[in-house]
C-alpha cells in the first residue's frame, strides 16, 4: 500500500474534495463531534453497530502481556457523530418524533438511520453493503455541509455533516484501496486548506490519526512504517489543537506506548532504534504540553524509566512479602534481576518464570541477586502461587491494597509499560537494560556476571 500522503507530517497533500474553498464560520474551538466508531472489513458481518477503534496502544503481543490502557476513541466532554448529529437534528433520544426543523436536519436524521441499519452476515455482501452506505452517507453529508458552511447559526448542523463525511471516508480508505486513501487524505487537506485552525480540520488531523492507529493494529507487525505514521500525526494534532487536551493526550500516549511496545518485540537493529526515538518525541511532547494530565505525568514517568539505562538505580524501595525491606541501595556489589510480573499472567508462568530460573542456574546465586516486584492485586492469590512454583528471590509486595498491582509506588515512579518484564542491574548499581526478553535472558546474564 502507498503511504507518501498519509506518511506526510506537513500538509502536502494534492486534490480537491467538494468542500474545499467553502466559507467560514468556524473557530478554533474543540470539535463538536468525536469519530464515530470504526468498522472494519475484519469484523462481524452480521453486526448492525461499528465497532470500536482499538483502546490500548497497539502491541506486537498485547493479548499476551498486560499492557498500560490509553484511549483513541471517546474521550470525556466529548460526543460521538452519532450523538451530535442526534443534537444537530434537535431531538432527544427520549423526545416523541417532531417535524424535522430544516433539510439540514433531516438529512442528518437519515445519515443515523442510514449509519445503524443492518448488514447481511455473508462477509462478502457485508462489505458490498458498508461500502455503498458509506457512499451514500458522503453524498448526503456533503449536501448538509453545503446548506450549512456559511450559516454561523447552522454551525453545529455543518460540524456533524463533517463527522459524518470523515467517518464515512474513513471507513472506505480501511477497507479500500490506495484511491480510496487519496479521496480520504484529499478531503482532510480541503479541511484544513479551509481553516487550519478550525475544529473541522482538528477533526481531519484526528481523523489522519485513527487511521495510522487503526493500520498500526492491522498490519504493523509487517509493516512497522505505520507506528511511526501514528507518531507523527499525533504529535501534528497536539501541536496544531493544543485546547483539545483530551484528545491530544489520548493521542500521543496512545502513539508513544505503541512505538515502544513495538520497539520492544522488534527484530530488526535499525527499526527498534527509530520507534524509540518515536516514542520519546511523543512522550515529550506529552510531558511538556499536558503535564497537568494523568498521561502527562504517566508520559514523565516513562521517560524517566526509557532514560536510566546506563543511570545509578535510585527510587527503589518497597516492603517485601515476609515483612522485610528491599532497597536499590542494597545491590551495589551483585548483579541484580529484577522482574514485575502478576500471578495469574499467563506469559510469565510459560515463558519468563522458567527463563529467570535457567538465568539464576547459569549464574548461581553468588553472583545474581534476584527481585521480584509481584503486582497482584491479592495477597491470598499471590502466596497461593509461591506455595505451588518456584519463584526466586525477594518479593517486593505492598501491605495497602491502594499501592497494588499498577498503583504500586515502584511501577507508578518508572512508568511501567508492561507486565511481565525484567530489567538487569550491574553491581555498581547501574541499569543494564529494562526490556530483556526471556530467550535472552541466560546470555545476558551471563554478560553480566563474568
Amino acid at each position: 500500500m502507498t503511504l507518501s500522503k498519509v506518511q506526510r507530517s506537513g500538509w502536502l497533500l494534492s486534490g480537491l474534495c467538494v468542500i474545499a474553498g467553502c466559507g467560514g464560520g468556524e473557530s478554533g474551538q474543540p470539535a463538536a463531534v468525536t469519530p464515530a466508531a470504526t468498522t472494519t472489513a475484519t469484523e462481524n458481518p452480521s453486526s448492525t453497530a461499528p465497532q470500536s477503534v482499538p483502546a490500548a496502544p497497539v502491541s506486537a503481543d498485547a493479548s499476551q502481556s498486560a499492557v498500560r490502557q490509553a484511549t483513541l476513541t471517546k474521550t470525556p466532554g466529548t460526543a460521538g457523530a452519532a450523538d451530535t448529529a442526534q443534537k444537530a437534528s434537535g431531538k432527544s433520544k427520549n423526545a416523541p418524533a417532531a417535524a424535522p426543523a430544516d433539510e439540514a436536519a433531516t438529512t442528518l436524521s437519515e445519515i443515523q438511520k442510514l449509519r445503524i441499519s443492518p448488514v447481511p452476515n455473508d462477509i462478502e455482501q457485508a462489505r458490498k453493503v458498508r461500502r455503498e452506505r458509506n457512499e451514500r452517507i458522503v453524498e448526503m453529508a456533503t449536501r448538509v455541509i453545503r446548506l450549512t458552511m456559511t450559516d454561523e447559526s447552522k454551525k453545529p448542523q455543518f460540524q456533524a455533516a463533517v463527522g459524518q463525511l470523515l467517518e464515512a471516508r474513513f471507513q472506505n480508505a480501511l477497507a479500500g484501496d490506495d484511491e480510496d486513501i487519496d479521496i480520504f487524505c484529499s478531503d482532510v487537506q480541503a479541511l484544513s486548506e479551509r481553516d487550519p485552525k478550525s475544529a473541522a480540520a482538528a477533526e481531519g488531523v484526528y481523523y489522519m490519526a485513527r487511521f495510522a492507529h487503526t493500520r498500526a493494529g492491522l498490519v504493523g507487525s509487517t509493516q512497522p512504517v505505520w507506528f511511526e505514521t501514528l507518531s507523527r500525526w499525533a504529535r501534528e494534532f497536539a501541536d496544531r489543537f493544543p485546547e483539545q487536551q483530551n484528545r491530544a493526550a489520548s493521542l500521543l500516549f496512545g502513539a508513544a506506548r505503541s512505538c515502544e511496545l513495538h520497539a520492544d518485540a522488534a527484530q530488526d537493529l535499525e527499526l527498534r532504534p527509530r520507534l524509540l526515538t518515536e516514542s520519546r518525541l511523543c512522550y515529550a511532547a506529552l510531558s511538556e504540553k499536558f503535564s497537568s494530565t494523568e498521561q502527562g505525568q504517566e508520559a514523565a514517568a516513562s521517560l524517566r524509566r526509557l532514560s536510566v539505562v546506563g543511570q545509578k538505580l535510585t527510587q527503589f524501595t518497597g516492603p517485601t512479602i515476609d515483612g522485610g525491606q528491599i532497597s536499590a541501595e542494597d545491590f551495589r556489589g551483585k548483579a541484580t534481576l529484577i522482574y514485575f510480573w502478576d500471578s495469574e499472567n499467563e506469559l510469565f508462568a510459560e515463558q519468563f518464570l522458567p527463563a529467570i530460573n535457567a538465568a539464576l542456574a547459569a549464574a548461581t546465586v553468588e553472583k545474581l541477586r534476584v527481585v521480584g516486584v509481584a503486582m497482584d492485586e491479592e495477597e491470598g492469590r499471590l502466596n497461593r502461587f509461591l506455595d505451588m512454583h518456584q519463584v526466586p528471590g525477594q518479593q517486593v509486595f505492598f501491605p495497602d491494597a491502594e499501592q497494588r498491582s499498577w498503583n504500586s509506588p515502584i511501577v507508578t515512579w518508572w512508568g511501567l509499560a508492561r507486565c511481565p518484564s525484567i530489567w538487569l542491574v550491574d553491581g555498581t548499581g547501574k541499569v543494564v537494560s529494562t526490556s530483556v526478553s526471556p530467550k535472552n535472558l541466560t546470555v545476558e546474564v551471563k554478560k553480566l556476571v563474568r
